[in-house]
C-alpha cells in the first residue's frame, strides 16, 4: 500500500519518481486505507507493506497521527505480518511510539556502504542519517532489514578482487540488521527506464556475479539473510523447471498493490503506467473492463518468463524471470504462504548458468 505519494527525497533511481513529482490526490485517507486492507484481508492477505514516496510522512498534516491510527487498524483486522519501508531521514521519534512498535519489519532503504556510494543516488547527508536510524531501531529491539537497489559500481572490484556488492552485504552484516534485500535496476523495455538514472548495469554483465553471490550465500558465507534476485536464466532451464522459474505475482495473484490515485494493481514494472486491474473510489472496488487491465497482456494458464520485460527487448540464449524471483529468500509470503522452494526440481549442473 503506496499510503502517500510526499517525499522528502529525490532519489535518482525512483520507480516512483512521476508521482512523487506531481504530488495528485497524494495520500490515501484513513478510512479509505483501512476500508481497503478490510476488504483485502477478507480475501486472503496476511502481509502488508506501508510505502510511499516516504511512508512517515503519512498524515503529516495531523502531526504523523494517522500512521499511528493506521499501525493500530491494521493490527486489528488481523494482518500477521505488517512491515514499513523508509528512507529512514525522519523515523527517529516514531521508533518510541508504542503503536509503531507493533510492526513487524522495518526495511531501510540504503544503496551504498559509504557516502560516496549511496549519496549520489540518494542526495547528500542520506547515508548518516539512515545508518543512524538504523542503529537506533536496533538498539531499540526493532526487526531491521536493508532495501538496496543492484546500481552497476556493485559490480565492479577492489584491489583485492572483491566485489562491491559483497562490500555492501559485509557492510548490512556489520551493522547487526537481520536481511538485506537487494532490487535490480535493468533496463528492461518497460516504461520505468525513461527516469530511473543511469545507474543500471547490463544484464551480461550480471550473470556471472549472480553466480558468485548465490554460490557464497548457498555456502552460508555470510550470517544474515540475502535475498538476491536472479533475474535472467537460460532457456534451457527455464523449460526444465517453468513451475519455479515462472513465478509471477499477476498470474499467482500473490500480491496487489494500492496506489494513492485510486490505481490498483499488481505488476510493479508498471508503477507509474495507465495499466492496473482495478480503481478504488466512492468506498467500492471497480474492476477495470478496459484495454488498460495489466491482465490483458498475460497468458494466464501458463508460468512463462516475464511477460512485461519480456515484450521489448530480447537477451539472446537468457530469458528475463520476475524481479521479485529470489532464490531461497527469506520472506514471508514466498516461504509461508507460498512455500515456493517446493516448486524447484534440483539441476543435475548449476542452475545459475
Amino acid at each position: 500500500m503506496y499510503i502517500t505519494d510526499r517525499c522528502n527525497l529525490e532519489c535518482e533511481q525512483c520507480i516512483y519518481k512521476p508521482s512523487i513529482s506531481h504530488f495528485i490526490n497524494e495520500e490515501i485517507h484513513l478510512t479509505n486505507a483501512l476500508g481497503l486492507l478490510k476488504s483485502f484481508r477478507d480475501l486472503g492477505a496476511s502481509k502488508v507493506t506501508f510505502l510511499g514516496g516516504e511512508p512517515t510522512l503519512y498524515g503529516h498534516r495531523s502531526g504523523g497521527r494517522p500512521l499511528l491510527d493506521l499501525i493500530d487498524g491494521t493490527r486489528a483486522l488481523g494482518y500477521e505480518y505488517m512491515r514499513i519501508d523508509t528512507n529512514g531521514q525522519r523515523v527517529a521519534k516514531l521508533l518510541r511510539e508504542p503503536s509503531f512498535q507493533k510492526m513487524d519489519e522495518i526495511a531501510f532503504s540504503l544503496d551504498g556502504f559509504s557516502a560516496d556510494t549511496n549519496d549520489p543516488l540518494r542526495g547528500k547527508g542520506t547515508f548518516l542519517r539512515v545508518v543512524d536510524a538504523i542503529k537506533t531501531a536496533l538498539e531499540g529491539g526493532y526487526f531491521v532489514t536493508i532495501t538496496c537497489c543492484v546500481q552497476k559500481l556493485f559490480l565492479e572490484r577492489d584491489a583485492d578482487g572483491v566485489l562491491a556488492l559483497e562490500r555492501m552485504i559485509r557492510f548490512a552484516q556489520e551493522l547487526g540488521v537481520h536481511q538485506i534485500n537487494f532490487h535490480d535496476l535493468f533496463k528492461v523495455g518497460i516504461p520505468m527506464d525513461t527516469w530511473t538514472g543511469s545507474f543500471a548495469p547490463e544484464p551480461v554483465d550480471w550473470i556471472p556475479v549472480y553466480r558468485e553471490l548465490r554460490e557464497k550465500i548457498d555456502a552460508g558465507t555470510f550470517s544474515i539473510a540475502i535475498r538476491l534476485p536472479q533475474c535472467f536464466v537460460t532457456k534451457a532451464e527455464f523449460a526444465r523447471n517453468p513451475g519455479y522459474y515462472g513465478y509471477c505475482p499477476v498470474k499467482l495473484g500473490e500480491r496487489v498493490m494500492v496506489h494513492p490515485n485510486g490505481t490498483i494493481r499488481i505488476c510493479s514494472n508498471l508503477i507509474c503506467t495507465a495499466f492496473g486491474v482495478a480503481r478504488y473510489a466512492d468506498g467500492h472496488i471497480h474492476w477495470d473492463r478496459t484495454g488498460a487491465n495489466e491482465l490483458a497482456g498475460h497468458d494466464m494458464g501458463r508460468l512463462t518468463p516475464c511477460t512485461n520485460r519480456s515484450r521489448h527487448r530480447k537477451y539472446g540464449d537468457l530469458v528475463p524471470v520476475c524481479f521479485s524471483f529470489k532464490p531461497g529468500q527469506e520472506e514471508y509470503v514466498w516461504n509461508h504462504r507460498l512455500e515456493w522452494e517446493t516448486n524447484r526440481i534440483p539441476a543435475s549442473g548449476s542452475q545459475y548458468a
